[in-house]
């Protein structure tokens, strides 16, 4: 029995991967996980970006709608020409602003306290309704002329 081989062995068939048969399954998990955090990422940062621009762009156009409206002011002593000087300026800045008529005063000096408001361009922010406040931007703002 010296040419015979041995007995056959029961021994369960495991697979052993060859150096071109991985398929990559690892890597493309962790490239979608990647893309899906900075994707997410992507967009509160943007969000975000937009909410700050928009107080800060709010604030001037606010000051400048003040200063426009004092000047009427001066001219005239007219409240309603200088409430829609204000409005004419602030709209002149950006369209979507809004200036609140309950807020408007003007200080004997000729100094004019308004509000100007504006809803911010974001992504997700304005279309979540617990948080769309976030997006809504509202500054108190003054002016006078100085002419």
């Amino acid at each position: 029995m010296l040419g015979c081989p041995p007995p056959a062995r029961h021994e369960p068939l495991l697979r052993r991967p060859t150096p071109g048969d991985e398929r990559g399954d690892v890597l493309m998990s962790w490239l979608v996980k990647i893309s899906v955090v900075l994707g997410v990422v992507g967009i509160a940062l943007f969000d975000a970006i937009s909410v700050g621009s928009t107080v800060a762009t709010v604030t001037d156009q606010g000051n400048y709608a003040a200063r426009q409206a004092s000047e009427v002011w001066l001219q005239d002593k007219n409240l309603q020409a200088a409430y829609d000087a204000a409005v004419a300026a602030a709209d002149q800045e950006n369209p979507a602003n809004r200036v609140a008529t309950k807020d408007f005063r003007v200080d004997e000096d000729g100094t004019v306290h308004l509000t100007v408001s504006r809803t911010a361009k974001t992504i997700v922010i304005r279309r979540i309704g617990p948080i769309e406040k976030w997006a809504h931007v509202s500054r108190t703002a003054e002016g006078r002329s100085v002419g």
